[in-house]
């Protein structure tokens, strides 16, 4: 493959920049697996509080989950938006750093779009090209249900391809399943585009679930479609940020619109590795694909409109 479609995933983005940890990150020592796992004991998934503990969990990985602080949030991820803020707390939580054996007093807890981007920060760091991918991931293993998940595709110049990995957790840590988190099969998970087509062309056969209890499924694809477009473009937006054109009006777009969307999606279908490299053009004719907006600016838009 042509170095110039993997070489922009050299590069970081204000969310994968390391700054002054770079040094440190490019020293860590270990294959792919030996990072991705080294990456999984710095975090705690938020979710792991709200369900039951799990002896196995606890006495394999965590630690007691009753031990975590009553005064840190259950959810850090608008706290460590980025790769540079989550290796300050991994630092000020334990002065050693990237450890194994970590219980969870001494982990970050943030969710899988955090542990992508941290991991993608590493590999760079490393040298080896890195993206995030925002989709859908098969975590029951029977190929039936499929619930929104980050992961990560690096760059193999041994195999001369992209390989899935996620370092989210340890539900193939073992190969419980016959195969590795760091190289998931294609079939595993499903990208944003591909659920998207198949939802509006009705072909999809497969479970889609969304953490957001209540959230049109459509829409929450629409989401996913955007994180995914634009960790293409090596921007891995937040989980709230959005185009502003779509701010609480999905439901109003038109069938054009829908179109356009359908379009966004065929690109990122057919051709992943192209999309970085028709920023210009994407720009100069869905300029509104760019422009976003968060949460926080909803409140301030809806404060001036009224």
């Amino acid at each position: 493959m042509n170095g110039k479609i993997y070489q922009p995933y050299l590069e970081t983005s204000v969310y994968t920049y390391s700054g002054a940890y770079r040094e440190y990150l490019a020293s860590l020592r270990g294959d792919i697996p030996s990072l991705g796992r080294l990456v999984c004991d710095q975090l705690t998934h938020p979710t792991l509080f709200y369900t039951p503990p799990s002896p196995y969990l606890e006495d394999t990985y965590f630690g007691k989950f009753s031990s975590y602080p009553r005064e840190r949030f259950l959810d850090e991820d608008e706290l460590f938006v980025t790769a540079a803020a989550m290796m300050a707390e991994i630092f000020r939580l334990d002065e050693r750093g990237f450890v194994t054996g970590k219980d969870v007093t001494k982990r970050i807890t943030v969710s899988c779009r955090h542990a992508s981007v941290l991991f993608s920060a590493v590999l760079k760091a490393r040298g080896i090209p890195c993206r995030s991918r925002a989709g859908f991931v098969d975590f029951g293993n029977d190929g039936a249900g499929y619930t929104e998940h980050w992961v990560n595709e690096y760059w193999s110049f041994a195999e001369n391809r992209w390989i899935l990995a996620d370092v989210d957790g340890y539900y193939e840590y073992e190969r419980r399943f016959g195969y590795s988190q760091f190289d998931l099969p294609r079939h595993k998970f499903l990208t944003a585009s591909e659920v998207w087509l198949g939802l509006r062309d009705k072909t999809l056969n497969k479970k889609i679930e969304l953490y957001a209890v209540g959230q049109d499924i459509l829409e929450g694809v629409c989401g996913y479609l955007f994180m995914d477009f634009h960790s293409l473009m090596n921007n891995e937006i937040f989980y709230s940020h959005q185009p502003k054109y779509l701010r609480r009006r999905f439901h109003l777009l038109s069938r054009e619109e829908l179109t356009e969307l359908d379009e966004l999606a065929l690109l990122i279908q057919r051709d992943p590795d192209a999309v970085i490299h028709k920023k210009q053009e994407l720009m100069r004719l869905h300029e509104k694909f760019f422009l976003l907006t968060n949460s926080n600016m909803n409140e301030l838009c809806d404060f001036y409109e009224a």
